[in-house]
């Protein structure tokens, strides 16, 4: 049976972060218009789309993005992202929200993570000053993302100036359509899909290594900024192949199932793709799969 090792689960929980949570630290040595942005061009038969690189959190000083973004997101007719973040703002998926990442049948975080991993929990929520019982429902991956989500919003990172989140809210003022590859749910539950022995690791990693993980989700973030994708390969994708489970349930099943809902879009309209930059490269990776459909992908 595959065990991860130290450095395996730092790197999936840095990976993790920056799939779901990413947050870049960001200098301000080139204008945005004369950087190369984390987008590329997908042209094919006629048609001409985009595909960008997402982090789902970042910094006011983000802004304004560069301007391959800014122009190609305004000749674009639709936007496709993972999801619909409106999604998540409905009664009823916070309702299957709970269901999912919280226990409802008398369990408890206590009784799903090893000892050590639990006084890890209880000193870090001790610190943070808020009652043990109040995390006691979590079941850990959910207790793992809220803590290291934690680190990032007390870095100053705000999820509401994601990308994801701009790119929406600009598709809404100028009336763009939109289509959404996977539901809110569908991402909980590949979180949810992680062994219990693999989430104790990452809660345990999490907690043990916060700064270890928010250095590194920095170096992921300057390599996005400066458009570096295989520097953001080296970083995001070749250490989590080492974790097989979680690559393949986070990145290579999610790509498949997604390749025939973007492959309509690239072939019927001029699409806008946004999507977490760790889907985009490597040979799982969405350029690739793009190319070897006859593509013609290329960075901007």
């Amino acid at each position: 049976m595959f065990r991860p090792t130290r450095h395996t689960l730092r790197t999936a929980v840095a990976a993790l972060i920056a799939v779901v949570l990413a947050a870049p630290a960001l200098s301000q040595s080139s204008s945005p218009s004369a950087r190369k942005g984390f987008i590329w061009s997908v042209q094919r038969n006629g048609h001409t789309g985009w595909l960008v690189g997402s982090l789902h959190l970042l910094t006011a000083d983000a802004y304004p993005l560069p301007g391959s973004m800014t122009k190609a997101f305004g000749e674009a007719d639709t936007l496709v992202e993972e999801t619909d973040i409106d999604e998540t703002a409905s009664p009823e998926f916070m309702a299957a929200m709970v269901a999912k990442a919280m226990y409802t049948n008398g369990e408890t975080l206590q009784k799903n993570v090893s000892k050590e991993t639990y006084k890890l929990i209880a000193d870090r929520v001790a610190k943070a000053g808020l009652p043990l019982e109040a995390v006691q429902a979590m079941k850990p991956w959910m207790i793992a993302l809220t803590l290291s989500a934690l680190e990032m919003v007390k870095g100053g990172f705000d999820p509401a100036l994601g990308l994801d989140k701009h790119f929406r809210d600009e598709a809404k003022s100028a009336g763009k359509k939109f289509r959404g590859l996977e539901s809110a749910l569908e991402q909980i539950g590949y979180l949810e899909g992680l062994g219990a022995e693999l989430q104790d690791s990452l809660v345990r990693e999490t907690l043990e290594g916060a700064e270890t993980e928010l250095t590194q989700v920095r170096r992921i973030a300057d390599a996005w900024r400066a458009g570096d994708a295989a520097t953001v390969e080296r970083l995001l994708v070749s250490d989590m192949k080492d974790a097989p489970g979680i690559y393949r349930s986070l990145i290579v099943d999610r790509n498949r199932r997604w390749m025939p809902k973007i492959r309509d879009c690239f072939d019927t309209t001029r699409c806008f793709v946004v999507v977490g930059a760790a889907h985009l490269v490597g040979s799982d990776g969405l350029i690739s799969l793009l190319r070897r459909e006859g593509y013609r992908v290329e960075q901007q």
